[in-house]
């Protein structure tokens, strides 16, 4: 059985929120935040399937440089669903049993998206990794203070992207003709991810329809910081 709110205290020290966060009003982010239990899901859900498209990646790089530099990213991704997996632990009784749904609604969501490309399934991981970042960031500014502030922690980038920002470099670098086909993708997943960040809003905002005004300049934030990644990597958002 499923309880929707803390079943324990928390105890020790919180964590400090990241210091380059995105200003959205906090009211609006009330108005889309799901329950506590319900965003660690979301959270949970995500950083397995990165893990799992990390390690992929990895596999199949062409390089043992880019294996090892894909290699680092994973585990950055696996020390986040540990310690997403540790709070959600305080929230559920049966956390294998409460991500199920969501696991499943988000294979769903990537399988659109899945390519026999290694390089095109990293830039899904890339894309993924730093719009969901950003999403979940502001979301939590919906949650209780310790809980946000821990969250953020969390979400913060520990070099993560730069694994991935050095490995598609090296890409593109190596012949032009990847640079469309990597924009091209990227542009591509857009839709697909900002479904997956819907998801995460609460049931009461994905069912109502004023969930685009406070949702618009949340999504507006995190678009800006897509571009900027793309930009980084010459490509076009």
């Amino acid at each position: 059985m499923v309880f929707w709110k803390r079943k324990k205290p928390q105890n020790g020290p919180t964590l400090p929120s990241r210091g380059d966060a995105v200003a959205v009003n906090k009211v609006d982010v009330d108005a889309l935040a799901p329950p506590a239990a319900d965003f660690l899901l979301s959270a949970v859900n995500l950083q397995a399937r990165l893990v799992t498209l990390l390690a992929q990646c990895a596999e199949q790089a062409w390089a043992s440089a880019d294996t090892q530099e894909l290699m680092s990213a994973t585990g950055r991704a696996m020390d986040r669903y540990r310690a997403f997996s540790k709070l959600l632990d305080d929230y559920v009784d049966d956390p294998a049993l409460a991500v199920a749904p969501g696991r499943e609604k988000l294979a769903r969501h990537l399988a659109r998206v899945e390519s026999a490309r290694w390089y095109e399934n990293l830039t899904t991981a890339y894309v993924l990794t730093g719009f969901s970042r950003d999403f979940w960031h502001l979301l939590a500014q919906g949650m209780p203070p310790a809980l946000a502030r821990t969250a953020q922690e969390i979400l913060a980038d520990q070099g993560d992207e730069e694994a991935m920002v050095r490995v598609l470099e090296g890409l593109l670098a190596s012949d032009e003709r990847y640079r469309s086909r990597v924009s091209l993708w990227s542009r591509r997943l857009v839709g697909d991810v900002m479904l997956i960040c819907r998801d995460a809003l609460s049931a009461r905002a994905q069912a109502s329809q004023e969930t685009e005004a406070p949702l618009e300049p949340v999504l507006t934030e995190v678009l800006g910081h897509h571009t900027r990644r793309l930009d980084r990597l010459g490509l076009t958002a």
